[in-house]
C-alpha cells in the first residue's frame, strides 16, 4: 500500500484524468446533437469533427468537410453556464485545426489496426476519446457506451499511450470483463454501487468515474460508488458531490 501522500497524489491524478475524459465525452454528446439535430446543409459533406478548448471555459467543436480543407459548422459549449450554441461556418481550416485533425486521425487509425484489441460486449459500442498528456504524448481511451437504459456500462475498457506519429508507447487495461451496473433492482433505485478490481488496476479507474458521471450521477440520486481493491485490501470510494476519492478499511 502506498503511503498517504503518494496515495493522495495517485487519486488526484485519477480525478483529473477522469474529469477530462468525462468532459470530452459529455461535450461530444452535446456538440454532435447540435450538429446532427440541425437542418444544416453541411451534413451532406460531413467528414468529421475535432474539439478545440479555447480558453479553459469554452469547448468548440469544429466540423469539417470530407476533403478536410474547410470548417463547415461550429458548435460551442460553455463549461460554466452549461449552454451550447451553434452555427454554419464555411471557412478554411486553420493550420492548428489541420494539425490537430491529422494527429488525432493518425493516432486513432494506428490504434484501431493493432492486433488482439479486446472485444466489445453485445449491446455496447466503444467510444474512443483522445486526450493530450503532454506536448507529444496522447492517451487513447476505449470506453464503453450503451443505449440501454438503467445501467452504467463499467468494464472492458483500456487505453493506449501514443506519440503524435501513432507509435504506441504503453497499453493499459482497467477491467478484464464487462460489469453492467443496474440502477434499479426489483423496480427500486439501487442505494449503493460496488465492484472489485484486481492487480491489473488496483485503484479506481478514470473510466469508472467518467462513466458514473455520465450514466449514473446525472440521472439518479446516487452520490458515488465503491471499488474494492483485492491487491491493496481496501475500498476506494468516489464521492461525486465533493469530487474526491476516499479510502476505507486500510
Amino acid at each position: 500500500m502506498p503511503k498517504d501522500e503518494e496515495l493522495q497524489e495517485i487519486n488526484e491524478s485519477i480525478l483529473a484524468e477522469a474529469y477530462q475524459l468525462y468532459l470530452h465525452e459529455k461535450v461530444a454528446w452535446i456538440l454532435e446533437d447540435e450538429f446532427f439535430g440541425s437542418d444544416s446543409k453541411a451534413k451532406s459533406n460531413f467528414g468529421g469533427w475535432v474539439p478545440i478548448t479555447e480558453d479553459g471555459i469554452t469547448v468548440k467543436g469544429v466540423f469539417y468537410n470530407k476533403e478536410k480543407t474547410k470548417a463547415v459548422y461550429e458548435a460551442t459549449f460553455n463549461l460554466q453556464t452549461g449552454k451550447a450554441s451553434s452555427k454554419d461556418s464555411v471557412r478554411d481550416l486553420t493550420a492548428d485545426e489541420k494539425d490537430e485533425i491529422k494527429i488525432r486521425e493518425t493516432i486513432t487509425n494506428a490504434v484501431r489496426t493493432l492486433d488482439n484489441l479486446p472485444a466489445c460486449p453485445e449491446g455496447c459500442t466503444f467510444n474512443v476519446e483522445t486526450t493530450r498528456i503532454d506536448e507529444d504524448l496522447y492517451r487513447v481511451y476505449f470506453m464503453l457506451g450503451t443505449s440501454q437504459r438503467g445501467i452504467i456500462p463499467f468494464g472492458c475498457d483500456f487505453s493506449y499511450d501514443c506519440d503524435s506519429k501513432g507509435n504506441v508507447k504503453e497499453f493499459r487495461r482497467y477491467h478484464n470483463s464487462y460489469i453492467p451496473a443496474p440502477l434499479t433492482m426489483d423496480g427500486e433505485p439501487v442505494r449503493e454501487l460496488i465492484h472489485s478490481h484486481t492487480s491489473i488496476c488496483p485503484y479506481i479507474a478514470p473510466t469508472d468515474i467518467a462513466l458514473f458521471l455520465l450514466y449514473g450521477y446525472e440521472s439518479t440520486g446516487l452520490k458515488g460508488f465503491k471499488v474494492y481493491s483485492s491487491a491493496l485490501k481496501c475500498y476506494f470510494v468516489f464521492d461525486a458531490e465533493n469530487y474526491e476519492i476516499k479510502v476505507e478499511n486500510r
